[in-house]
């Protein structure tokens, strides 16, 4: 076989191994056929696929911090803040599912929306529930067992302890 076209074959079973097209033990047994038991050589695109992850987990960092100053920093009115807050929650869960076979982007968007459907469900609570700490305690036990349900599904660790986190924290407010 030509050497030119093994080297395609074999990048494209990388890139079906990376985006989990197949499963993992079908391309080590194809990469092991086309290398002829020897280990293949390194996937040249890689550099820019992580260079691209980099750009694109500080442009969702960006985003984050700039939406987090719009509410907590300026004087726009509740109403506004929560507009923008449901606008951003939106774009993020457009990016959730746009970044979803990228690991480390896919997480921070994650993070991300739920920092900001957190921060959504303090600022609505406020506008509707003014001084009803009842209410935003019940909200944010809700939001904690979302936290531990999404952590326990999709595998995510922290995802899993920040929800009890913020159970233990809701509760030793609740009590004094």
């Amino acid at each position: 076989m030509d050497e030119t076209r093994k080297k395609i074959i074999i990048q494209e079973i990388n890139s079906w191994k990376e985006s989990h097209m197949i499963p993992e033990q079908y391309c080590n047994y194809l990469l092991a056929l086309y290398c002829q038991g020897e280990l293949p050589p390194a996937y040249s695109n890689k550099t820019g696929r992580d260079k691209k992850d980099i750009l694109s987990g500080l442009i969702i960092g960006a985003f984050f911090v700039f939406i987090v100053f719009l509410n907590y920093f300026t004087e726009i009115p509740i109403r506004m803040q929560i507009v923008g807050t449901t606008i951003s929650i939106i774009i993020f869960g457009f990016l959730v599912r746009r970044f979803i076979n990228k690991k480390i982007v896919f997480q921070l968007t994650l993070i991300g929306m739920a920092l900001l459907m957190l921060l959504f469900t303090v600022k609505l609570t406020e506008l509707i529930a003014p001084g009803k700490e009842s209410i935003l305690n019940t909200c944010l036990f809700i939001h904690c067992g979302l936290w531990i349900l999404i952590g326990k599904k999709l595998k995510l660790f922290y995802f899993s302890i920040s929800g009890c986190l913020g159970v233990i924290i809701t509760l030793y407010f609740l009590l004094i």
